[in-house]
Parts: structure tokens; sequence; C-alpha cells
């Protein structure tokens, strides 16, 4: 009977410890399911910059294959230049040619203006004449024929006169109307030109196609020799350090998720190894709604689902070189939703942006190499 009733006093003690070493993984469990929301609706999600060319042309050269890693302003392709050179000089020799022509009609105004002096001094000559021929004429002077020539005369000089200043109006007219305000060719047929030549330029720089952002290349489907035309797909580019996640996480998960709550995540590919990111924004609608076919619930045909938001969460810092992560990786998220002060409707990365807004170096207005 003592042996028997050791025994279960030895059991009732071990039970009594496993019950005791289970309660605290258990409570941690518990706090752990009511502060933490999970899905393993996830994958890896980023931007894909599609690489197209501005114009059309032949490919001459081809830096990058599939997969290769190029940083941003690396060259990526070149298409053969000569018939955007040969536009380029054509051009710049039109610009010369504007500002012949500027010098040209410089020159006509200037004759023109000395045209209007000439006949301003025959004028007052043919006035004076006219005024002695008039006063000889009153006084039986002379005859009535030497007075009809010098009233002619004034007549001929005064209509001289007029049509040298309309030659002078022309000639500002050619030039552009006031002289005063403009530099000598600040004018619209050199503008023209300059316009045209800078096109020519832009269609020449456009020739040698760079990387915009630093990334992965992916999908390339140009070749050497390839014809191209302008917003043909020839590659893709994938930003590394801007991959985020996509949680579809349900809609009855999402009462006490908040931007900027901290996550893990798991991705399938790496199991056990944890992620540390935060959730930046939650979408405006489900993923329903901004399907191709939304659904009509108006329509009377409507079989009530739990819907799923897209929740975007970011990494904190960025992946381990031995951990990198692909786009449509699936991933397991979860989150914890034990601090619910934050907002609702916000983006963190919008918070910590200066204005907002993502801008590409564009090169110089001249572009590369024109000078060649």
């Amino acid at each position: 009977m003592k042996a028997i009733l050791r025994k279960r006093v030895l059991m009732l003690v071990a039970l009594a410890i496993l019950l005791t070493a289970g309660v605290r993984p258990g409570l941690r469990y518990y706090h752990y399911f009511m502060t933490h929301v999970s899905t393993d609706d996830a994958y890896v999600d980023g931007n894909i910059v599609l690489i197209a060319s501005r114009i059309s042309g032949t490919v001459s050269q081809l830096y990058v294959k599939d997969n290769w890693i190029v940083k941003a302003g690396d060259p990526i392709l070149e298409l053969d230049p000569r018939d955007f050179q040969v536009r380029v000089e054509h051009d710049r020799a039109m610009l010369q040619r504007a500002h012949l022509v500027i010098d040209q009609l410089f020159s006509q105004l200037s004759v023109a203006e000395a045209g209007v002096r000439l006949a301003e001094s025959q004028l007052a000559q043919a006035r004076l004449d006219f005024q002695r021929a008039k006063a000889l004429h009153a006084s039986r002077v002379v005859s009535e024929d030497y007075y009809d020539r010098a009233s002619t005369a004034l007549q001929q000089a005064e209509a001289n006169r007029v049509l040298t200043e309309q030659e002078v109006g022309r000639a500002k007219a050619a030039l552009g109307g006031e002289l005063e305000d403009h530099s000598r060719y600040a004018r619209a047929i050199v503008r023209q030109a300059e316009a045209e030549l800078k096109a020519a330029e832009l269609d020449l720089s456009y020739t040698r196609i760079t990387a915009p952002v630093s990334g992965i290349v992916t999908r390339k489907s140009v070749q050497l020799g390839h014809r191209v035309q302008p917003g043909q797909p020839l590659m893709s580019l994938v930003p590394v350090d801007s991959l985020y996640i996509t949680a579809n996480y349900k809609e009855t998960q999402l009462t006490d998720v908040r931007v900027g709550q901290k996550a893990d995540i798991e991705a399938d590919i790496y199991p056990g190894y944890i992620y540390h990111g935060h959730v930046d924004s939650i979408s405006f609608g489900t993923g329903s709604a901004f399907s191709l076919l939304p659904p009509e619930n108006a329509t009377g045909n409507w079989v009530k689902v739990v819907q799923r938001v897209p929740v975007k969460i970011v990494l904190d810092e960025p992946a381990p070189a031995d951990k990198q992560l692909r786009l449509g990786l699936s991933v397991e998220i979860s989150i914890d939703i034990s601090d619910t002060s934050g907002p609702l409707i916000s983006s963190t990365l919008q918070r910590e942006s200066k204005d907002g807004v993502e801008r590409m170096a564009l090169p110089p207005a001249n572009g590369p190499n024109l000078q060649k």
C-alpha cells in the first residue's frame, strides 16, 4: 500500500510540475494570440520599372543580360546614333542660317532707315524749291511750267518719304516688331531653329538608354540588331531596395490594425528566419473592389463572403545578403496590434519623404556627346 501511495504521490507531483511548466508557455501563447493577427495570404511585392525607348532605332550596343545588377545611371543599351547625328548637324546649320537671315534683315533695316533720312532731306529741298518757285511765280518771274515742276517734285518727295517709312516698317515687322525689347537674335525664326536643334539633340541623347534606378534586370526581350519602336518594352528593372510585403488580411482581422504597428515576416523560402517590419499603410478598398469586374451587390445575386484588404508592410532594414527576398515569394505575416494609437489612413513613407514625390535624375538638356 505504501508503494502504491508513493507512486500516486509521485504522479501527482510530476503532474503538478508539468502543469506549472506548461502554464508560462500557455500564457505566453495566449497573450501572443490576443495581441497579434496573422495571415499566410501575403507575398513579396515591389515596383517594376519598364525600360522602353523614346525613339525608333536599331540596337547597336547591349550592355546587360537577364538578372544582371545595374546601378542608376549605368548604360543599358545604345541605338545607332548616325541618323540622329545627321539631323543634329542639319538643324545646327539651319540655326546658323537663321542667324544669317537675321543679319540680312538688320542690314535691310539699316538701308531702309538710310532711305528715310535721304527722303527727308530730299523732301526738305523740294519744299524750299517749291517756296521759291511759288514766290517767283507770284511775281511773274518764272513760267507756269517751272512752278508746276516744283509742285510735282514736292509731291514726289512726300510720296517717296512715305514709301521709305513703309519699307522701315516692313523691315521691322520681318524682325518681329519692336527692336528695343529683344536682343539681336531673340527672333521667332531663330527660336524655331533653336527649338528644332534642341529636339534633335534630345533625340540623339535618347539613343543611349541608362538605368533610371538601381536594380536587377529581368524579362529582357531585346537583342543586338533589333529594330525597336517608341514605347516598346525592352526589359524590366526590379529595385531591390524598394521591395515590400502585401498582406491580404480578412476584414474581421483589421479592427485593431493601425499604421506603424510592428510586424514579423517569415518567408517560405527561409523557414525559421524572421524579418522585422511595420505597417506602412492600409488600402482604402478591398481587393475585389479594384478588380477588373468589381462585385455588383445591388443586383440581388449576392453571397456574403469575408473580404480581404491589402496591407502594405515595409521592412525596417534591408534583407541580409544571404536572405534576399524576391518578387512574388510567399510569406507569413504577424502584426502586433497591442498599440492602437496609430492612424488608420496614412503612410509612413509619405511622412518620411520631404514632398512625397519620386523624381528621376534626367540627363542634361544638350544630351551626352553632342559636340562630337
